[in-house]
């Protein structure tokens, strides 16, 4: 798979060939309600990943520099906007050394934000198009946590969504579309266990209509990335995105469409 090549300073960046597969998404993971912080044990470990300040991109806009692309990588933690087809994306890429957050759009309100930690492993950027009849796999899920690093395409429902999921204990990218153009990209990074506390998090899960989902404390000790994105976004009122809060992870987003929703996980 070849990676995507961007220009600097331009926000037109030509499209890539980003791809379907069966996946069951019938049975949700857990309602993402207003879970009160604490509800879940996973506490913060020392080899924990210190997630930097959040970036932002707007449509319009020259990319977002992000810093160093050495021992670093980087993930989308918000994205939303008017996604009609194969002109609208938000994604991470790198150039010259750094990252950068940039997109396209043709239509409006097409945005996202994305933050960075230090890590080890981001060598391979794997991607899914629809036009793929298998997922994508991304390697082991031992001591590896994957995410979203890209997403493009119309996305006009339930029918619409990508995932970077663990399944047999290993990683993988796949999606789903009943219209054009959905396509999406991963990274994966390694990260350690301590004690009791997990590599990496559970996915925890918000639909439309719901309060915001806690994915848990100490966001100076941790980082969450996006790992699942569906619904029809249909302008600047859909979006989904991953914030903190007096001390805390959350998963949120709103929508005046139907079926908006995400996951995530925090490592």
């Amino acid at each position: 798979m070849s990676k995507l090549r961007h220009t600097l300073v331009m926000l037109t960046i030509p499209a890539v060939l980003w791809g379907c597969g069966p996946e069951d998404l019938s049975e949700a993971p857990g309602q993402g309600g207003a879970s009160t912080p604490g509800a879940e044990s996973l506490a913060s470990t020392s080899a924990a990943l210190v997630a930097s300040n959040e970036f932002t991109w707007s449509q319009g806009n020259l990319a977002k520099p992000m810093g160093g692309t050495d021992g670093r990588s980087c993930f989308l933690t918000r994205v939303g906007g008017d996604l009609q087809g194969g002109g609208e994306r938000v994604d991470i890429f790198q150039s010259g050394g750094s990252w950068y957050l940039g997109g396209a759009s043709q239509q409006t309100g097409i945005h996202g934000a994305a933050r960075c930690v230090e890590a080890e492993g981001d060598t391979t950027e794997y991607q899914w198009t629809q036009s793929m009849a298998y997922p994508v796999y991304m390697g082991t899920a031992t001591n590896r946590v994957c995410y979203l690093v890209g997403i493009a395409g119309k996305f006009n429902g339930t029918g619409e969504w990508v995932h970077a999921y663990v399944s047999g204990g290993s990683w993988y990218l796949n999606g789903n579309s009943s219209q054009s153009s959905v396509r999406a990209r991963a990274r994966c990074i390694d990260v350690s266990p301590s004690g009791t506390d997990p590599a990496y998090t559970n996915e925890v899960a918000w639909y439309q209509g719901s309060p915001a989902s806690y994915l848990m404390a100490s966001p100076s000790t941790r980082a969450c990335g996006l790992t699942f994105v569906r619904g029809k976004f249909e302008g600047s009122g859909e979006y989904v995105r991953i914030y903190n809060d007096s001390g805390y992870w959350y998963l949120s987003g709103s929508s005046n469409q139907t079926g908006v929703a995400a996951r995530a996980r925090c490592f």
